[in-house]
């Protein structure tokens, strides 16, 4: 293990971005055994070029070594990046790490331009207030989205929260109501599915 956790610290100072990327992920997955690798993923937490590496390390960290605070204003910072993506992120790590207050001031992104970040953002709600419901109800959203892919992602995402959808099933329900044939359609096989589970 320990050569594995060398390598990848190496690996967190090669030119390649890619490289240095999932060296980061790595690390991440191992959680607290990757504790020897905190000091050099500290050093990434000051690249001012690349945003998304930047807010990866604070996840990283954060999953490492939770009680570590150096992550948690990179994340916040996040929050306001200007690409979708690295916004869901900021706010996923964010409710990973069960941070109340950066959540809190986190939940103007539930009316984000971008459906992930909204569903990030519900789902740091959810995980940190134990409150599913705004996830839900962005997945419901979605679900009554005139675009099939929309509402395809919509209901893989639901999926994806299963458990926790139980208490909110009637929120679909009240979406089948008004809603087009093939909308109706995709929300009662999405119904379905949840109700196996």
């Amino acid at each position: 293990m320990t050569n594995t956790i060398d390598s990848l610290i190496a690996d967190l100072g090669n030119p390649d971005r890619m490289l240095r990327h999932k060296a980061v992920l790595r690390l991440r997955k191992l959680g607290d055994a990757a504790r020897p690798a905190i000091p050099a993923l500290k050093l990434l937490l000051n690249d001012n070029d690349e945003s998304n590496l930047k807010i990866i390390v604070a996840g990283a960290i954060s999953k490492i070594l939770p009680e570590d605070p150096s992550a948690l204003p990179v994340l916040v910072q996040g929050l306001s990046d200007p690409v979708g993506l690295h916004r869901a992120a900021a706010v996923e790590f964010l409710g990973e790490r069960r941070s109340k207050s950066a959540v809190l001031n986190a939940m103007t992104l539930l009316s984000d331009e971008d459906f992930l970040v909204r569903f990030a953002t519900g789902k740091a709600v959810g995980q940190t207030f134990n409150n599913w419901f705004h996830a839900v109800a962005v997945c419901v959203a979605m679900l009554k989205d005139d675009g099939e892919t929309n509402r395809a992602i919509g209901g893989e995402c639901l999926l994806s929260i299963h458990r926790q959808a139980q208490h909110h099933l009637d929120l679909l329900t009240m979406a089948i109501a008004d809603a087009d044939w093939d909308v109706r359609l995709d929300i009662e096989e999405v119904l379905a599915q949840l109700r196996q589970q």
